[in-house]
């Protein structure tokens, strides 16, 4: 006889303890889901991994200047993926800045970029309608994202996905008496950059709950 797998013995607990109602059982089984990867969400591509990957990121602005939210953007992506995705080793940024310099800002050929750079696939962000204040003295930001996975050998798109309007915080804002831009800045940024990044690496789902909350220790 196969043995049962964990996660089904998961579910078996989590819906006897819906029938029964045991104080106690539910946070047992939240612990249980938690042991067995029940509680993990999946990534929606994984094709980043054991693969060397050039990060770039084009704004509004990148095609007159190295634009500073794309710069911020494409370190804390890289950072996070460096950490969460298995295998992956990224293209220096200097390599990807240089190549920028030399062919120009205005338009960038992703499939030339990733063959001069020597990576196998290239990561494309596209921030359009960056927006950090909601009126005259309120931060919030928006933003609109389009994520682009190349693969360079075979000189294809992999994957695309659209983040029609990326807003933080969800509800209300901060003061600008409160912060200045350029911390608000930081930190809408940031919060952007988990949302890309998980994408491409598993996180618990608890993780998506009150991300508001992070505005309370800046």
């Amino acid at each position: 006889m196969k043995p049962t797998p964990p996660r089904l013995i998961t579910l078996s607990l989590f819906t006897c303890c819906l029938l029964t109602t045991q104080a106690g059982c539910l946070g047992i089984v939240s612990n249980l889901m938690h042991a067995v990867g029940v509680d993990r969400i999946p990534p929606e591509y994984e094709g980043l991994e054991e693969s060397k990957v050039a990060i770039v990121t084009m704004t509004d602005q990148s095609q007159y200047s190295d634009d500073v939210a794309a710069r911020l953007l494409t370190r804390k992506v890289s950072n996070i993926l460096s950490m969460e995705v298995k295998d992956m080793t990224l293209v220096h940024d200097e390599a990807i800045q240089q190549w920028r310099d030399t062919h120009g800002w205005d338009k960038i050929d992703y499939l030339e970029m990733g063959k001069d750079t020597k990576a196998e696939k290239l990561l494309a962000i596209e921030m359009t309608d960056l927006r950090l204040r909601d009126g005259a003295t309120l931060y919030r930001g928006r933003a609109a994202i389009m994520i682009t996975v190349y693969d360079i050998e075979a000189e294809k798109v992999v994957f695309r996905k659209e983040i029609d309007e990326f807003t933080y915080p969800v509800q209300a804002g901060q003061y600008t008496s409160e912060t200045t831009e350029t911390k608000f800045r930081k930190l809408f940024l940031s919060m952007l950059s988990r949302q890309i990044c998980r994408t491409f690496h598993s996180y618990d789902f608890a993780d998506t709950v009150a991300l508001d909350g992070t505005l309370a220790s800046q």
